[in-house]
């Protein structure tokens, strides 16, 4: 409810005595243009909309396009009439608990729902030149257009399957053009969300031009991701050649084609368009590329480069492409040649080399793909779902909490992860930290010196800064930009296994109790994995000594070192594990450290895809917060009632979150006269610093 009032929210005009003053009173909307559609909020303020025309329609509802003092946005209507049977409403309640969380550029942005006696609305983005359908009647897409829209398309898919999210019904329809010809897909009636790796979903759903072989025969294995990669391809072809490759006169003429993987390729389709066409329709999921594959593919690298920005040809479709003239649209004609889907698998062709996850890792071993491998094929999924509280105030509930048996994961796995000796400080209630051998002690003192005098350091910096002693230097710092990179979730599997997290780059990773860390990019699929290894070096007192460092390996998902596959196996579980919403007592809960702010999404052009990784490289629990080490020196501390710190790697900034979600980011040396709030939380991290550099734990 927060994007409630953020947006829209506007304090009501002063009702009259005979105004409205529940839902059920409100009049039934016409959706005449001019006419008005009311919303009323929880406080009983009521607001106008003021209807315009119809954008859309669809089975259970219309779109309508609504205007209010901010702006014009898109309406989706549905008739309450309609959603008696409950399949029909749960299909209701399921597109706009999905909709709602999916944050990214490329996707329309569903601002609020609210409802009265005879409709439930949906609130969503305008998007002002239509839809790719629309543009199609005019002509179909030359090869940069096409490049255009199917790079932003594989950005926002990459995404969604991110979240765990399948569309289901990708079609020129449903993809639409902003204000500044920006790609936005919209309706998520038939998405669907996977509970866990290796799902597959059964119910038959999609337009007939689009929908994939194996949705017309669902009752052999299912379907899951694959089914959207089916419907870019057809989407691909489509624009290059104005229709769909499959369509007929009728529906099942149009499905035995499907089945067959048969069409014709006209002959102005370029051949790497054809190659790429051909290796995504494919009748068998597992041979279809991944979204990656496709974005390497010769077709997106060819010379000249894909456009990254609306091409002025755009113009001859109307539409306002900065720079360009319009003129008369064009036309064409094209000989067809005929030519049979072959089922092979994909090929990548590409005038590049791939980045080393998708061609050799660093080990040399060929990168396989693979589709959708469940941790175990013969286990069935697991029952239930973490818990995902707002806050930490089960902190000490979790830690007294059972960690599961993971599914797939058999004992020898487990026996690779030793339980008996966490490395990460999991400090009790009372905050001490655990017993560990004598060499274990000498090893990482050796080890960790140089961190200990950084956290030294920075709890120093901090009762400077809470006594007022802040230097000139530090008060000269004006800027004070918000951390790179932060943990956004975790879950504590340490009685078994370790620390699974997420970061707010959309990485997920773990800590595991033998000091290896691991962290994934599923975007990109690169992985690294640091082992903890020990090397003999010369020590302060004039000897030699023991030093444990962290050892870096690269790989992807589907090509890794064979002795890493169980942890592999329990990282793909962690991704999917907090990616869930759902609640349940008896699992282990998934910590919000920073709930009040949105994940953006990383894209494939984002620095931190192509450099090392931050990752967690210490973690511990104090009595009433959890505090992380970050590979980068940041500290992130998240306390139980909800309030949040952060310190920069420089030390000389600091972000406070208040327990209601008010976050700011301050110069270190003015947040003990600027915040009282957040230099009290400070002088809480420092006490946490001050016990950690004294039991040695972080």
């Amino acid at each position: 409810m927060e994007r409630l009032q953020r947006v829209g929210a506007r304090p009501g005009p002063n009702l009259a005595p005979d105004a409205p003053t529940s839902t059920s009173e409100l009049p039934k909307p016409t959706f005449q243009p001019g006419s008005s559609i009311y919303e009323m909020d929880s406080s009983g303020r009521l607001h106008r909309f003021q209807c315009g025309r119809v954008l859309g329609r669809g089975g259970f509802a219309k779109c309508y396009e609504v205007s209010d003092e901010t702006g014009t946005y898109a309406l989706k209507a549905v008739n309450r009439a309609s959603l008696e049977k409950p399949k029909t409403l749960q299909k209701l309640h399921s597109e706009i608990s999905i909709h709602r969380r999916m944050k990214h550029k490329h996707v329309v942005e569903f601002l609020r729902t609210f409802r009265d006696r005879y409709y439930v609305y949906m609130l969503l983005e305008k998007c002002d030149h239509g839809t790719l359908m629309d543009l199609l009647k005019v002509r179909r897409f030359t090869v940069a257009e096409t490049q255009y829209v199917m790079l932003q398309c594989l950005s926002a898919l990459q995404y969604m399957h991110s979240e765990c999210v399948i569309h289901r019904d990708l079609k020129p329809g449903n993809i639409m053009l902003d204000r500044e010809l920006n790609i936005k897909i919209g309706d998520f009636g038939l998405a669907a969300e996977l509970q866990y790796d290796g799902e597959r979903k059964r119910t038959i759903c999609g337009t007939p031009n689009y929908i994939a072989p194996e949705i017309i025969d669902h009752k052999s294995h299912g379907h899951s991701y694959e089914v959207d990669t089916w419907s870019l391809g057809v989407i691909l072809y489509t624009l290059l050649v104005g229709q769909p490759p499959f369509q007929m006169e009728d529906v099942e003429s149009t499905y035995k084609r499907i089945r067959q993987c048969r069409y014709d390729f006209p002959a102005s389709v370029p051949d790497n368009a054809r190659d790429l066409i051909t290796q995504i329709l494919q009748s068998s999921p597992a041979h279809r590329p991944t979204l990656m594959d496709i974005r390497q593919h010769s077709f997106f690298s060819s010379s000249p480069p894909p456009p990254l920005t609306p091409p002025a040809s755009l113009a001859s479709f109307g539409l306002p492409v900065p720079g360009a003239t319009t003129s008369a649209p064009m036309t064409t004609t094209a000989a067809v040649t005929s030519t049979r889907c072959a089922r092979r698998g994909p090929v990548v062709d590409m005038h590049h080399p791939l980045p080393a996850p998708y061609g050799k890792d660093l080990l040399g071993a060929p990168a396989q793909r693979e589709v959708l491998r469940p941790i175990n094929a013969n286990v069935p999924p697991p029952h239930g779902a973490p818990t995902s509280p707002r806050h930490l105030a089960n902190l000490k509930q979790q830690q007294v909490t059972p960690t599961p048996t993971l599914p797939g994961i058999d004992a020898h796995a487990r026996g690779e992860i030793p339980r008996s000796a966490p490395a990460t400080a999991v400090v009790p209630l009372s905050g001490r930290c655990p017993a560990s051998p004598q060499q274990q002690r000498r090893d990482d003192a050796n080890a960790d010196e140089e961190e200990k005098q950084q956290l030294t350091a920075l709890h120093d910096h901090l009762h400077q800064t809470l006594c007022g002693d802040a230097t000139a230097a530090d008060a000269a710092d004006s800027e004070a930009p918000p951390p790179p990179v932060w943990v956004t979730q975790c879950a504590d599997f340490s009685s078994k296994y370790g620390m699974a997290y997420r970061l707010n780059t959309g990485q997920t990773g773990a800590h595991f109790n033998d000091s290896t860390k691991i962290v994934w990019e599923p975007i990109t699929d690169r992985v690294e994995y640091y082992a903890r290894v020990k090397i003999e070096m010369p020590a302060r007192d004039g000897g030699t000594g023991l030093f444990a460092k962290d050892e870096l390996q690269v790989f992807s998902m589907h090509s890794y070192p064979p002795e890493l596959e169980k942890k592999v196996t329990l990282t793909k579980y962690f991704k999917t594990y907090l990616s869930r919403v759902q609640s349940s007592p008896d699992r282990v809960a998934v910590v919000a450290c920073s709930p009040f702010l949105p994940v953006a999404p990383p894209r494939c052009t984002d620095p931190h895809t192509s450099s090392d990784f931050v990752y967690v490289k210490r973690w511990l629990r104090v009595d009433s917060a959890l505090v992380f080490r970050l590979s980068n020196k940041t500290v992130q501390v998240c306390f139980e009632d909800g309030a949040e710190i952060i310190l920069s790697s420089e030390w000389r900034v600091v972000t406070y979150t208040t327990p209601s979600g008010r976050r700011r980011t301050l110069p270190l040396s003015v947040v003990a006269t600027e915040w009282e709030e957040a230099a009290e939380r400070l002088r809480s991290t420092k006490s946490v610093l001050y016990q950690v550099i004294r039991d040695h734990c972080l």
